[in-house]
């Protein structure tokens, strides 16, 4: 299975990169951190509490996206392009739908199996809201938290390792930010759900390595978006939860 981790057309080099810079990676990550703490205040200030329950992800993910995008330019201003789109695009896209679609199935169906009942979060999620106020929000909820997710998670956070060295330090660095991305999903409380945000956690970050670039596991994530809503949707008028 290392293959699966490894340059789609390329061998693994033996030594790191030599503009591999653990400090000045660890100072960007810190500065998006601080980024994602912030960026949300101005919008819980300024918008009125009635309308934040259908304007939170664009509160929230949205003002972070929009500041670590702006991070993400300044920062690969000489090469945004290359960075950002990286190379490999259709496969790896291809390749990670099938597997993103076919993880939420299984996990529905261990769901099924087990008599899990709905998570909470999600039947609370368009709850009260008119229809207008619920397309607002799932919109949202497609866009913004794939966009700032994926910039926080797999390219500040996974950079942190030196991945490019050896398919070992690959698996360590798919590993290690998928369980972060799993736990600081709270709003979740089944076991098998943060398993399955583990699993797609992977599966995004394999993609961002295969691809090299962001623009894979970002589409990939607004696809779970809709996957994961088209999924609970379905379940729950077939009656399938516990």
């Amino acid at each position: 299975m290392t293959h699966v981790l490894a340059p789609l057309d390329t061998t693994l080099p033996l030594t790191p990169p030599s503009n591999f810079r653990f400090f000045r990676r660890l100072g960007m990550f810190i500065l998006a951190a601080l980024t994602i703490l912030l960026a949300p205040i101005p919008g819980l200030l300024l918008v009125p509490p009635q309308a934040q329950g259908y304007w939170v992800f664009v509160i929230g993910h949205g003002a972070i996206g929009l500041l670590l995008c702006g991070l993400f330019v300044v920062q690969h201003r000489h090469d945004l392009a290359a960075t950002f789109y990286g190379h490999h695009i259709r496969k790896t896209l291809r390749l990670g739908a099938i597997a993103l679609i076919a993880a939420y199935a299984l996990f529905g169906l261990l769901a099924t199996a087990l008599g899990e009942p709905r998570e909470a979060f999600m039947a609370e999620l368009y709850s009260g809201l008119t229809q207008w106020q619920t397309l607002v929000k799932l919109a949202s909820l497609i866009i913004f938290p794939p966009i700032a997710e994926e910039l926080m998670v797999r390219h500040y956070l996974l950079r942190l390792f030196p991945y490019e060295r050896s398919v070992a330090w690959k698996w360590t660095a798919v590993i290690v930010t998928s369980a972060l991305f799993a736990s600081v999903h709270t709003q979740y409380g089944s076991w098998d759900t943060l398993a399955l945000i583990f699993v797609v956690g992977c599966l995004f970050a394999w993609a961002r390595i295969a691809s090299g670039g962001l623009l894979v596991p970002i589409l990939l994530h607004m696809l779970a978006e809709v996957v994961g809503s088209g999924f609970d949707w379905t379940w729950t008028w077939a009656g399938l939860y516990g």
